[in-house]
């Protein structure tokens, strides 16, 4: 057998079994998603007791100093991360007049979420006001 032939019938094994055949490219379902990330703020009105607090929940897996980072990922998933969409939970909000400021800004499984600011009559109002969401 010549050389040509030999290598003809050794490439065309190979590649019939796979061997040096490119890997075909991952699908979109097997690729991980770059997660989620979304800073959240509670900044008291001036006047109002209290310093600027900031933390950063995490989904999938749910994370960050939020005592109810589960519960709060699994609200914003039932509204694709929108912040403004999650209701209120169903608890009494104090009546003291404490004004904050809630807001909320980054991305929601990899896409930026809109930017969400609410003004709320207290802190203890603000924690119920979007469900676990700002619940910190």
């Amino acid at each position: 057998m010549t050389r040509v032939t030999l290598r003809a019938i050794l490439g065309s094994a190979l590649l019939a079994g796979g061997v040096g055949a490119p890997a075909p490219a991952a699908t979109a379902a097997e690729a991980p998603h770059p997660g989620t990330q979304i800073t959240l703020a509670l900044v008291p009105h001036q006047g109002s007791p209290g310093a600027p607090r900031h933390v950063v929940l995490t989904c999938e897996p749910a994370g960050g100093p939020l005592p109810h980072a589960q519960e709060a990922c699994d609200e914003l998933a039932l509204v694709n991360g929108n912040v403004a969409a999650v209701p209120r939970r169903q608890a009494t909000c104090p009546q003291d007049w404490l004004p904050v400021t809630a807001s909320a800004g980054g991305r929601w499984r990899g896409i930026p979420i809109p930017s969400f600011s609410q003004d709320f009559q207290n802190e203890g109002c603000a924690r119920i006001g979007r469900g676990h969401v700002f619940d910190f």
